[in-house]
């Protein structure tokens, strides 16, 4: 299947209809992340319930084990014999090209615009911002969820209770010091409490950063959370000697 002038005249289609496929697009974020965090064996269960044929059969290939030519050419046989137009060709794009991504472990936020590439030049920044605000949602539903987790050991409990006691500029100096990965890490035992006020002085892009980035991480032992959340409290130390905090 060729993306050439006579692909891009078969893919025309109205904002309604492409608004539509937004929702194609987030679900196979949603499907991204998932198997970034967990593998692509975890979305096996999708190739079952999903309500798509051709989600179901390139979910199913891929879990099998067949290789991206592989399941890219019978994903394109099943949607050239089709011969479809509009949005139901751009869902089967969407869908193709999607799940090729996933299986070749590509990031998320990339995955993203190939995904809106499809889209075009002039709709591009109006689908991404409705993608933005369905993330918003996302994230106000994620804080909400968090909100009364209870720390998950007694150290992750002190560290919790030293969080909650510092400023709001001391949490803003402390969020420049930490990169994502490293914050992740050193607050993913502590109490929903803590990390709300760490969330609330984040700008939302970092904040879905932030919760995209606990969502991804693998569950880490209990070395590894100490050292995590040494490196915190070490952070907050250095920044009490240069006086920032």
């Amino acid at each position: 299947m060729e993306y050439d002038l006579d692909f891009a005249r078969k893919i025309e289609c109205s904002e309604d209809d492409k608004r539509e496929c937004m929702k194609v697009l987030a679900y196979l974020l949603g499907l991204s992340k998932k198997a970034r965090t967990y593998g692509m064996l975890s979305l096996a269960k999708e190739a079952e319930e999903n309500s798509s044929f051709l989600l179901r059969k390139g979910i199913q290939l891929a879990t099998d084990g067949a290789k991206p030519h592989v399941v890219r050419s019978v994903l394109e046989f099943f949607i050239i014999s089709g011969n479809y137009v509009g949005k139901e060709l751009l869902e089967r794009c969407l869908i193709l090209e999607g799940i090729l991504a996933i299986q070749e472990g590509l990031h998320p936020k990339l995955l993203k615009e190939l995904l809106l590439s499809f889209f075009g030049e002039e709709d591009h920044e109006i689908f991404k911002d409705e993608l933005d605000s369905t993330n918003k949602l996302s994230l106000e539903k994620y804080l909400k969820k968090i909100k009364n987790m209870e720390a998950v050991s007694p150290n992750a409990r002190k560290l919790s209770e030293f969080i909650l006691k510092l400023n709001d500029d001391a949490v803003e100096e402390l969020l420049k010091e930490m990169d994502t990965p490293n914050l992740a890490k050193a607050i993913q035992g502590l109490s929903g409490r803590a990390k709300l006020k760490i969330f609330n002085k984040m700008q939302r892009k970092g904040s879905l950063l932030l919760k995209e980035t606990l969502e991804q991480i693998q569950p880490l032992s209990n070395k590894q959370l100490t050292e995590a959340q040494e490196g915190l409290v070490k952070a907050i130390s250095d920044l009490k000697k240069r006086g920032r905090i």
